[in-house]
């Protein structure tokens, strides 16, 4: 704008000139006298040239000035290029300097705010306008500005670029950890005019830092730490493993990592349910508590594990699930064997309480008898035959003999509960063992059975208990008679194979029900279609022991309304 009005002025400068030339030619003569005509002529003549002289001169100036004016055109239409050029740069500038994603600020020497970008305010919460003109310094925690203050003085100094770390105070914000760079802003005189700052968020990276070090720190104590344990991404993929996990499966912790469930052995039952239990635990984040058998490098063990939830996911992309393993085996074998021991507790309690009630009530009808035929025999039997005395003295013989057996019974029991009964073998002739006791007959008094005895020995020496083995026989022999119909016939077998005796007692009696078959050899246990047959279920329970004591088996083959089998087997140890 000024450029057009001196071009205008100039314009109208050469117009006036023109005009004055004009003017100066037109000038009219005066008339005075001639001598005074003369002179004035000269005079106006001079006059005139020197009008002319001075206008000519105007002239020239005016044209240099005109030349000077197209020159300082183009000069200024260069200017106006470089003057664009320069505007886009700074424009340029302030887009990089507004929009970088760092924090730029530019203060004076003394920390005063001139200028800061978008970044600035989002990092500080405070709009970019009223950032300007305060002091930095209150930006920083109260711990920091001394701090602050001397890193000021020695930028200023040394005139470097200085990097530091601070803790920046935003507004209304939590203190955060800050890396600044101070750039020193020279004047051609090389004095600090102001400063350039970068102010970066590092609140991420010391995060990362921190994180790293209390993973290196969680690797060691698990590599010291005998927990297995190991973390699984969501795609069944094992990204870590405690060097005691690991070992599991005999491997190195590195070489745990990339592998999956199925390449470390898992079968495919196992990889199935824990598979949906890692999807489950990932989506529901909320931990599951299982058992698992794996077979490991050192063979088959028991184990309990625990899936977790990985709380914090950014430390890893994707879910991930934490798994715990604790090696049960130990545990299990000792529950199984406190289960068994209390079992066996309770069973001994129950057994007490109904050794209590069934002795109780067994005793209670032979004592009755004895002191009812003692009684009898006291005061009745002066008038009696001999034939009727006879007969109530062996009903008071059977009495006694009865409890004698049921006494018998318990100490046996006893002796085996607590490991006192032993076996004293001798060596006998079976066959004539057997003989001599049917020939005694201990078990058929007052009955009107038959027992079919029948041998078939290789041998007929072997080394038994006499004592057991009479046991055995007495026992057996006396169920199938008390359990079969009077008259009725049984059959006894004795068989020598090998080293083997194999002793078969079958009768035809009433028969066991086969949901009851399983239940035979318990304590105090009978059969519910035993009707009145006396009994406290000891006899079969004893016969087990003895049997086993001997090292040998018993089996039984029963069929309700036909009869029962009972076959026992024990390693002869005979003698020549």
């Amino acid at each position: 704008m000024i450029e057009d009005i001196f071009d205008t002025q100039l314009e109208a400068a050469i117009q006036k000139l023109e005009q004055l030339w004009e003017k100066t030619e037109q000038l009219p003569s005066k008339s005075n006298p001639a001598w005074q005509i003369f002179a004035e002529e000269t005079s106006s003549e001079t006059e005139k040239l020197l009008l002319r002289e001075s206008l000519h001169e105007l002239g020239n100036t005016l044209q240099e000035l005109q030349c000077a004016l197209e020159e300082m055109h183009l000069k200024n239409d260069e200017l106006a290029i470089k003057q664009m050029l320069l505007e886009s740069e700074r424009q340029r500038y302030q887009e990089l300097f507004d929009f970088t994603p760092h924090a730029y600020i530019v203060t004076d020497v003394a920390g005063v705010i001139t200028e800061a970008n978008q970044a600035a305010e989002k990092l500080l919460g405070v709009r970019c306008d009223r950032l300007i003109g305060k002091p930095l310094i209150v930006f920083l925690s109260d711990l920091e500005r001394r701090k602050f203050r001397n890193y000021l003085t020695d930028v200023k100094r040394s005139k470097t670029t200085q990097e530091w770390e601070l803790e920046i105070q935003p507004r209304n914000k939590q203190p955060l950890p800050a890396a600044c760079i101070a750039v020193p802003i020279l004047n051609t005189y090389g004095y600090v005019i102001g400063l350039r700052w970068q102010i970066q968020d590092i609140s991420q990276r010391k995060q990362a830092e921190e994180m790293e070090k209390q993973w290196r720190m969680l690797d060691r104590i698990l590599s010291a730490s005998p927990a297995k344990i190991c973390l699984i991404d969501e795609t069944g993929k094992y990204l870590y493993a405690s060097p005691a996990a690991a070992k599991i499966f005999g491997l190195a912790a590195t070489e745990i990592v990339g592998k999956t469930s199925p390449d470390l052995g898992f079968t495919p039952e196992i990889v199935e349910k824990f598979d949906k239990q890692i999807e489950t635990v990932a989506s529901t984040k909320v931990s599951i508590i299982d058992e698992l058998t794996l077979y490991g490098i050192n063979g088959v063990a028991d184990y309990e594990y625990t899936l977790s939830p990985l709380e914090d996911d950014s430390l890893i992309e994707g879910n991930a699930v934490v798994v715990t393993f604790r090696d049960i085996s130990k545990h299990k074998q000792i529950a199984i064997e406190i289960n068994k021991a209390l079992c066996k507790q309770r069973q001994l309690h129950q057994m007490k309480a109904r050794l209590i009630s069934i002795v109780s009530q067994e005793i209670r009808t032979p004592l009755a008898n004895i002191f009812a035929s003692a009684d009898i025999l006291t005061n009745y039997s002066q008038d009696w035959s001999a034939e009727r005395k006879t007969k109530q003295l062996q009903n008071l013989k059977a009495s006694v003999k009865h409890i004698n057996q049921l006494f018998n019974d318990l100490i046996l029991i006893s002796e085996a509960e607590a490991g006192k009964l032993q076996v004293s073998r001798s060596i006998l002739d079976l066959e004539q063992f057997c003989q001599k006791l049917l020939a005694e007959a201990p078990f058929c008094e007052e009955k009107t059975h038959t027992i079919n005895f029948s041998a078939k020995c290789e041998h007929t020496n072997a080394c038994l208990d006499k004592k057991l083995l009479r046991y055995i026989l007495v026992n057996l022999l006396s169920n199938a008679i008390n359990y079969s119909p009077e008259g009725g016939e049984i059959q006894f077998d004795l068989i020598t194979e090998g080293k083997e005796i194999i002793l078969r007692i079958e009768d035809s009696g009433i028969g066991i029900l086969p949901k009851e078959q399983a239940h035979i050899f318990e304590w105090f246990y009978r059969g519910s279609n035993v009707g009145k047959v006396e009994g406290i279920g000891l006899g079969l329970s004893v016969v087990k022991q003895c049997v086993e004591l001997h090292k040998g088996n018993i089996a039984i083959e029963s069929e309700v309304g036909i009869g029962t089998t009972v076959t026992v087997t024990l390693p002869m140890y005979y003698a020549r």
